[in-house]
């Protein structure tokens, strides 16, 4: 028979162990595994941003967008899932330099491609992280097949094909340019949502038409030659991910 000393038993959570355990996780996202000439790296990047939008000061926006596309990248290229923090606050900035510039292809994939990926992409990546002891949690890589790439390969010449005949009906600049790059950004997003590493070498052609694209705007094509040295060494990494079984 129960006894008034016999109440149930409870566990009394410390606050400041919840301080510190999310301390010790945001550090380990944010602060660890990184090699010194990665942090040399974003550190360049970051400074010749800034440095453009003062040579240069055009847009501040712009110089946000550089910034936030800069570290999303950077992050997207180490495996680590805070990338998409860093991809919304681009993909919101990115849509208003789009649009100011008429580029309609690029406003449309940011609007309808960029935004939502990074609410899908960081709920599915989320179900695939592993815990490394140097690097914190990093998601899991994989290959694309042979048929994978002969239905990626079909997918994109229809897709550019049906977007640029969309564009010609528009005032828009740049259509052929900006068509390609439009249908190539849904492909690779899509491939970084499913975690293949094939997709850095489309971010690698995107980055280089993106570099003409933007040629006239210092912040943007700075920004995108980060993008595509980042792209390079992002491709080395994945595969590595991938064949490591991370």
């Amino acid at each position: 028979m129960p006894t008034s000393n016999d109440s149930p038993s409870t566990t009394i959570v410390n606050p400041s162990q919840n301080f510190w355990s999310s301390w010790h996780s945001l550090r380990q996202e944010f602060f660890c595994g990184w090699k010194p000439f990665e942090v040399v790296w974003i550190c360049l990047f970051l400074a010749a941003q800034i440095g453009a939008y003062i040579l240069s000061p055009d847009s501040i926006l712009g110089m946000i967008s550089g910034i936030a596309g800069i570290l999303c990248v950077v992050f997207v290229g180490k495996g680590k899932i805070s990338n998409y923090l860093f991809g919304l606050i681009f993909a919101y900035t990115y849509f208003y330099m789009a649009w100011d510039n008429k580029f309609y292809g690029e406003m449309t994939t940011t609007l309808f491609v960029y935004i939502p990926a990074q609410f899908i992409g960081y709920f599915l990546w989320k179900q695939n992280m592993v815990q490394n002891s140097s690097d914190g949690e990093l998601v899991k890589s994989k290959m694309l097949t042979l048929k994978g790439w002969g239905t990626l390969i079909l997918a994109v010449a229809i897709g550019t094909l049906a977007f640029y005949s969309f564009l010609r009906t528009t005032d828009g600049n740049s259509i052929g340019l900006d068509g390609l790059t439009t249908v190539l950004v849904v492909a690779a997003q899509l491939l970084m949502i499913l975690r293949y590493s094939e997709q850095w070498i489309l971010w690698i052609s995107i980055n280089i038409l993106s570099i003409c694209l933007w040629a006239n705007t210092p912040a943007m094509y700075i920004m995108y030659g980060a993008y595509l040295l980042n792209s390079l060494y992002g491709y080395v990494n994945w595969r590595h991910l991938a064949k490591e079984g991370v």
